[in-house]
Formats: C-alpha cells, sequence, structure tokens
C-alpha cells in the first residue's frame, strides 16, 4: 500500500502500526485468541523491507494502537484509507474510535478477517455499525469488510 500511494504521488505518509508481539486485547468476544498469537515478525524485518522497496513516506509506529502511539501522528492528520488487521473486538474498537472522525468522507476503512470463525469479534464489530448513519458497511467473501465514510443522514436531513 506505502508503494502505491508513493507511485500516486500521494505526499501524506502511510502509518504502519503494530506491536510486533502478536495480538492485544483479546476479550470474551473473541474466543480463538488469548493475546500474544501472531507474535511472528519483528519490527527490523519491516524496516529492512522498507529500506528495500526506497519507501520514504512510511512511518513505523511500535506499540498498542492508539493507547500507545497515536500521539505520535500528526494532529491535523485526516486519513482516505485505513486497514485494520487486529484480529480482536476491543482492538478493532479502539482504532475505529480513534481514527472515524479524522477520515475524509468518501474514506474507506478496510477490516481484514470479516466473518473468519475464529475473528468472531471482528464480525461483529463491523455488524454493529450496520445501522450508523454516516457510513456504508460492505462484506465480500473472501474475509474483508468495508466501511466507506458518507454524509450523515441526521446532518443531510437538517441541512434542507
Amino acid at each position: 500500500m506505502a508503494k502505491r500511494a508513493e507511485l500516486a504521488h500521494a505526499k501524506d505518509p502511510v502509518y504502519l502500526c503494530d506491536t510486533f508481539e502478536g495480538v492485544v486485547k483479546a476479550g470474551a468476544l473473541d474466543t480463538a485468541y488469548k493475546g500474544g498469537e501472531h507474535a511472528d515478525t519483528a519490527q527490523h524485518m519491516v524496516d529492512d523491507l522498507v529500506r528495500r522497496l526506497n519507501l520514504k513516506n512510511v512511518r513505523i509506529l511500535k506499540g498498542i494502537f492508539p493507547d500507545e502511539t497515536a500521539h505520535l501522528v500528526d494532529s491535523d492528520a485526516r486519513f482516505r484509507l485505513c486497514h485494520i488487521d487486529v484480529d480482536v473486538y476491543d482492538s478493532a474498537k479502539d482504532v475505529m474510535a480513534w481514527i472515524w472522525h479524522r477520515m475524509v468522507p468518501g474514506g474507506i476503512v478496510v477490516y481484514d478477517d470479516y466473518g473468519f470463525s475464529v475473528c468472531e469479534g471482528i464480525t461483529k464489530y463491523v455488524n454493529e455499525q450496520v445501522d450508523e448513519t454516516d457510513r456504508l458497511v460492505l462484506h465480500n467473501l473472501n474475509g474483508h469488510a468495508i466501511v466507506i465514510k458518507t454524509p450523515s443522514l441526521a446532518a443531510a436531513g437538517s441541512a434542507k
């Protein structure tokens, strides 16, 4: 994604947020996860990839996002794309709570692992957003849910 953004001459940074310690915030809605799963990468591996691809637009934020690293994001940053691949309900909810008001209209949030039996917390969280008036929620059969920021129906009604 960072390489494609660079090729498209996007000027904004691409933030890569990872604990590099595996899944965090697993809870009662995430029966397949206890915490620490997927701790099979390291920051130096990502740093090496960024270097090999000669990416100048990447900022790596190591730690739990947004709890530990959100303060490292430019305070006036606005986003067009957010890819959430956290596997568990509470992590997804926390990321969305932080990013949603920073998304531009038409901005897209992609959830990984939607509909997967081992990620039931992600599926539940995405499904809870269906009735929100400021978003369109879609899902496909390959394990992704897509949430598109739209003008709020309430705001559109009051503008008449």
